[in-house]
């Protein structure tokens, strides 16, 4: 009898452990958090203030959804939706949105994507190990100020702008 329940014990283990370590094999991606999102959010308003810009700063997170946001006093209500696109193109497609609108002239078809913008100011968001954890977009001042904005938040959290952590 005892030796029934020892062998129904062990078994009861085996397969538990079967189900449970391909579980553990899984993957583990880097993800943007909500601190690091404030890092980001502060450095740009840190640059905005600096450069006496009124902006809107959006961060969203590798599967496009909004992690942070903040509307600087005086930022144009318009602009509002306009920095959480830049955001989403750069949280959809791991490059800074300068170019998209280079690439829309190729592939037409970019320019009337719903919510993405073809404009400068967005910024993907990587790792040092060159991870994409999402985008943030600025709008509210010229296109290379918006830009720029973006990378001084980026920066300021320890995070890079390009998948080269040189750039």
């Amino acid at each position: 009898m005892r030796q029934k329940l020892f062998e129904t014990v062990i078994s009861a283990f085996v397969v538990s452990a079967m189900i449970v370590i391909p579980a553990v094999a899984q993957e583990m991606k880097p993800t943007l958090t909500a601190a690091s999102a404030k890092a980001i959010i502060s450095g740009c308003e840190a640059f905005a203030e600096e450069n006496d810009l009124n902006v809107n700063i959006a961060v969203l997170d590798q599967g496009k959804n909004l992690v942070g946001f903040l509307r600087m006093d005086g930022a144009p209500l318009g602009s509002i939706e306009i920095s959480q696109w830049k955001a989403n193109a750069t949280a959809s497609f791991p490059r800074a949105t300068k170019g998209a609108a280079e690439r829309a002239r190729e592939f037409p078809a970019l320019g009337f994507a719903p919510n993405i913008a073809i404009f400068e100011g967005g910024e993907a968001i990587f790792t040092k190990d060159g991870a994409h954890l999402g985008g943030v977009g600025v709008s509210g001042a010229t296109g290379a100020e918006d830009a720029a904005c973006a990378r001084a938040g980026i920066a300021k959290a320890g995070l890079f702008h390009s998948r080269d952590s040189d750039g």
